[in-house]
């Protein structure tokens, strides 16, 4: 599965390792104008709950599944850039460790529905919460379908960081209005992502006041120095990230906000001063198809984050995923 944004393995881990580059429910009255004292969601709460328990199943089922037969699984199961990291992730997955596949499996028991669109909402929306086998920890799973009917598949499948706080959701009887055009929130969603993707790029990251400090933002600033310190003047290190879209999100109950999905590319790069013969680990190998690293090399990751925007304040993402999606090396 797509796997925490805390945990950075491939190109950190590859290349670092190699070159030195080792070394959740808004009030039923109150849209987000206030609206209307009846509300209808989009899907009735029972057909909602059976419809999350299917597609998370379906999910985990074909992640894991690495013949042809998971690739179409896959494609049925997930959308967008969720598809794109669930199958860069099973190709990865014979180069991962026993612990690092417990690491990261997701359980499909006690799938809980947080929250659903509202009727007449495009596309559909369902939010879910699982949970990772291992801990117990909770992740969050944006469920998307062309029709109120489904069939509904993943969206987003991030990991809750840790001590994140979301507050509650319309009740899925009546259902939580979408974002639209993020009217009554603090900040505009795109402006939000393009200010987390400005926080956390190196060299340079830029705080932006429409965002707290948050430990996924620390943490991959504490990566980025650690990578390029790692090289000890052998080599550059940069990082740039790019958001791509929003992929979906709802309102909050009482009008307090909203949690928005999006995705955002990110762009590693090494380059050395002078040739090194660097060996990739596994998992870059059976993605990338590079068995060797001379001179420089780049890695593309799909980075999906959940973000908090209130109705007033600032924003604070909440959950996160990191999957390698692409690279080349020479």
């Amino acid at each position: 599965m797509p796997r925490s944004a805390t945990r950075r393995r491939a190109l950190a881990a590859a290349l670092a390792c190699a070159a030195m580059l080792s070394a959740c429910t808004g009030n039923a009255d109150d849209g987000p104008d206030g609206g209307a004292a009846t509300a209808t969601p989009v899907v009735a709460p029972s057909a909602a709950d059976t419809s999350a328990q299917s597609a998370v199943s379906a999910a985990v089922a074909a992640s894991t599944d690495v013949t042809a037969a998971g690739a179409a699984a896959r494609a049925k199961a997930f959308t967008g850039a969720a598809l794109v990291s669930a199958n860069a992730a099973a190709k990865m997955l014979p180069g991962r460790t026993a612990g690092e596949k417990a690491d990261a499996a997701l359980s499909t028991e006690g799938v809980k529905v947080l929250a659903v669109s509202r009727a007449g909402d495009a596309p559909a929306q369902i939010l879910a919460q699982t949970t990772l086998k291992k801990t117990g920890a909770p992740v969050l799973v944006l469920l998307t379908a062309q029709t109120p009917a489904g069939p509904y598949q993943v969206a987003a499948l991030t990991p809750v960081l840790p001590s994140a706080k979301i507050d509650p959701f319309d009740p899925t009887v009546d259902g939580s209005p979408a974002i639209g055009d993020g009217k009554g929130l603090a900040a505009a969603p795109d402006d939000v992502v393009a200010s987390f993707a400005d926080s956390v790029r190196f060299p340079g990251p830029v705080t932006s006041k429409l965002l707290s400090v948050d430990p996924l933002t620390e943490q991959l600033r504490q990566s980025a120095r650690a990578q390029s310190q790692a090289l000890n003047n052998q080599g550059t290190f940069t990082q740039s990230w790019t958001p791509k879209d929003v992929i979906g999100g709802v309102r909050l109950k009482d009008g307090k906000g909203a949690i928005v999905f999006a995705h955002l590319e990110r762009h590693d790069a090494i380059a050395m001063r002078t040739p090194q013969k660097l060996t990739p680990d596994k998992e870059l190998t059976l993605l990338t198809g590079i068995k060797q690293i001379t001179s420089e090399a780049k890695l593309t990751s799909n980075e999906i984050i959940a973000i908090v925007i209130p109705a007033s304040g600032q924003s604070h993402v909440v959950a996160a995923s990191d999957q390698i999606v692409a690279g080349s090396g020479r």
